[in-house]
């Protein structure tokens, strides 16, 4: 049995790759080895003089009279995937390539290579096969809590720093406030936190006193984003549950069907249920499902990743489902996550409508991602992946989508109700000058506001605070002491249209009765 020419080490940013090759590279050399570190940065930036990077990568291989080992640290840059290359990286993939078949096992002395890479599937697909990188081993995220706690207690001994007030469980709740962290994660969160807790000790004394309480840690954690899922997410603004005015039974829905099974994983397991992998907000415009969203964003206990259906789509042959497929992968190993998708239709629409070559492949993407997250695992641990899509228009979607298993969740988020409409108006003027007449009650019952979209009576507050300004003497008045009245709020009513409909809702109500 030959051993093996080639070993490819690969795993997301941060996991300490680098950090593996380098300990093994010291160790080989305490026995006599001939280790060659390579940034493949380097490398490829000689690429511009025609030949250099060539005859450089060319000497790495030169016979030696040891044993030899080498190591091509980010191995992507010279040996990319076909059809994303340059014809001088093609030209220095090439010279890689040849160089490895020219290593023969009867070298008197063995040589082998070790290759770096964050994304495997960036490489070409010819340094992959038997006799060049024969082995693949992959460097997971720190997947249990216990481990990320490990972590970090060494990177505060190396440090210097202690934590003596946290006990065994405090500890333990770091771990899983940490949850998708790689090392590189934990040494910045570290980081930040000694810098935090040292402006706050230099405050109240000359000195540091180079001890972390658990507020320090919590607080450095909370504010450090996974590195795996920094690429591909938008910023979200910070939306609290009690932000949103009403809803009440829409936002137990969802935070059942996200938080319920994770706070009784016994009981589901030995009952043989599965929690729901997908969940479908669906409603009129304006009616808070995004908002729903950005509160499980802010306040939920899983990693979440956010994209625009739309954005997704690409004119480049494959590029669509490579981004999806890549959205996946980061959200299994960021891992528990909820990946939530705005406009979900502008991606998996019904097969057969306009468009639908690119569409077809995207959608059918879509679902092989979906049928993976049922039985994901990731370094052999059972891994949470949550699917959020919110739409107008569910019934534009394909139906495959919506089966047991996939997303099976539907929660319909329609326009509030009395008692809604009155807590959106009190969350949105109780900050603001009022006069004695202005009743929130009133201003939300049926004969006033009924039909209005959360957003259309978020809209109605400020056209209300515009127009008692407007009336004011701006320049002789205080703008910060404009008080706003019933009739101020009345007249914002009458001049807003209603962009809901009848129409529209006996839609959703019709819709509602074929998914219950």
């Amino acid at each position: 049995m030959k051993p093996p020419k080639g070993v490819l080490l690969h795993g997301p940013s941060g996991v300490g790759k680098s950090q593996v090759a380098k300990q093994i590279e010291r160790e080989l050399k305490m026995r006599s080895y001939d280790v060659t570190y390579v940034s493949c940065t380097s490398l490829r930036s000689k690429a511009a003089v025609v030949g250099e990077a060539e005859r450089s990568l060319t000497s790495f291989f030169d016979s030696s009279t040891r044993s030899k080992l080498l190591i091509l640290d980010d191995v992507h840059l010279i040996c990319p995937r076909r059809g994303s290359s340059t014809s001088a990286t093609d030209q220095l993939a090439a010279t890689l390539l040849a160089l490895m078949d020219g290593v023969s096992n009867k070298m008197e002395h063995p040589f082998a290579v070790i290759a770096i890479t964050n994304n495997p599937s960036l490489l070409d697909a010819a340094i992959r096969r038997p006799g060049r990188l024969d082995t693949e081993i992959e460097v997971p995220l720190p997947d249990q809590p216990s481990t990320r706690v490990d972590i970090m207690k060494f990177l505060l001994q190396r440090m210097k720093v202690t934590a003596n007030s946290l006990n065994v469980d405090d500890w333990l709740d770091l771990g899983k406030l940490a949850k998708g962290f790689s090392g590189s994660d934990c040494v910045l969160a570290m980081k930040e936190a000694i810098r935090a807790a040292s402006v706050h000790s230099l405050q109240n004394s000359t000195e540091f006193e180079a001890d972390l309480k658990l507020t320090d840690l919590q607080s450095s954690i909370r504010a450090t984003k996974p590195s795996t899922i920094k690429a591909i997410t938008v910023e979200i603004p910070e939306v609290k549950w009690s932000s949103i005015g009403g809803m009440e039974a829409v936002k137990r829905q969802i935070k059942d069907a996200i938080d319920f099974p994770d706070e009784h994983s016994t009981a589901f397991r030995d009952l043989g249920i599965s929690a729901p992998n997908g969940i479908l907000l669906y409603g009129p415009p304006g009616c808070s499902k995004t908002l729903m969203a950005r509160a499980l964003a802010t306040q939920g206990k899983m990693n979440f990743l956010a994209v625009k259906g739309p954005e997704l789509l690409s004119k480049w042959l494959g590029e669509s489902e490579r981004a999806l497929a890549s959205l996946f992968k980061r959200a299994r190993m960021a891992s528990p996550s909820i990946i939530f998708f705005d406009e979900l239709d502008a991606i998996a629409s019904k097969r057969g409508s306009a468009d639908s070559t690119s569409s077809g492949r995207l959608l059918s993407q879509l679902l092989t991602e979906l049928d993976g997250i049922s039985h994901s695992s990731f370094g052999g641990k059972a891994r949470r992946v949550v699917v959020v899509g919110a739409t107008n228009r569910p019934d534009l979607l394909d139906s495959a989508l919506t089966r047991p298993g996939r997303i099976d969740r539907k929660i319909y988020v329609g326009v509030p109700d009395m008692k809604s409409r009155a807590q959106i108006f009190k969350l949105n003027l109780s900050a603001k000058s009022l006069d004695e007449d202005v009743k929130f009650d009133l201003l939300a019952s049926d004969d006033i506001s009924d039909g209005f979209s959360g957003a259309e009576v978020v809209a109605i507050c400020k056209d209300a605070a515009l127009l008692a300004l407007e009336e004011s003497d701006v320049r002789a008045v205080d703008p910060t002491n404009v008080t706003i009245g019933m009739r101020h709020l009345l007249q914002a009513i009458r001049s807003t249209p209603k962009q809901i409909t009848s129409e529209m809702l006996d839609f959703y109500s019709s819709y509602s009765l074929t998914v219950q």
